[in-house]
């Protein structure tokens, strides 16, 4: 539970600095229902391929509305299972969109005896812009104000971070749906359906 209190705290100065935060006090701890009990891990976290394999070059062009070539993969590090993406949306020096994907450990049973349904409790709990989606993975939690979806599967996490941008006006004028962009990339990742 120690463990918990103190990924509570992390989490609540991160998100203090993005404006997104919530007490997690009010955390209904006696609320499952998020959790996927149906969904079986296919891949271990050593057997995920590059993250940058997983994301589609014309998929992405599609769902921002830009040529083939405006998608930029950044190759990632491979041993820690990450990849950085971008989308150009236009000639100015500011006119580069970014996001990621990457997989990291996250124990289903923490060593104080904690679960991961409680982590992710605490987790949606300190967001105001965070909700569950269902049909992905053990849990999946979308945080709006970060553009971010996590996916539980067993003993690990994929976090993938929507190109975007709170600042640029050109990108704002586009009224983009993130999650429905972030939930795009996710159906075509066969292991997390």
């Amino acid at each position: 539970m120690k463990k918990i209190l103190i990924h509570t705290l992390i989490l609540f100065v991160f998100t203090s600095c993005f404006g997104d935060k919530k007490s997690g006090i009010t955390t209904n701890f006696n609320d499952t229902s998020f959790e996927n009990k149906s969904f079986q891990t296919k891949v271990t976290l050593s057997e995920i391929p590059s993250p940058c394999s997983l994301i589609n070059k014309n998929q992405l062009a599609e769902l921002y509305n830009v040529a083939d070539e405006n998608i930029i993969i950044i190759k990632g590090n491979i041993k820690n299972k990450q990849c950085s993406f971008g989308v150009k949306i236009s000639e100015d020096k500011f006119g580069y969109l970014t996001g990621g994907i990457n997989f990291y450990e996250d124990k289903d049973k923490l060593a104080d005896g904690a679960t991961w349904i409680e982590s992710w409790q605490i987790q949606k709990g300190v967001s105001k812009s965070a909700e569950w989606i269902p049909n992905y993975g053990k849990a999946a939690l979308w945080i709006g104000k970060k553009r971010e979806l996590r996916v539980k599967l067993k003993d690990y996490t994929m976090s993938l971070y929507i190109p975007g941008s709170p600042f640029n006006k050109q990108e704002l004028a586009y009224k983009r749906d993130y999650k429905k962009i972030a939930l795009a990339i996710v159906k075509q990742i066969d292991f997390l359906n």
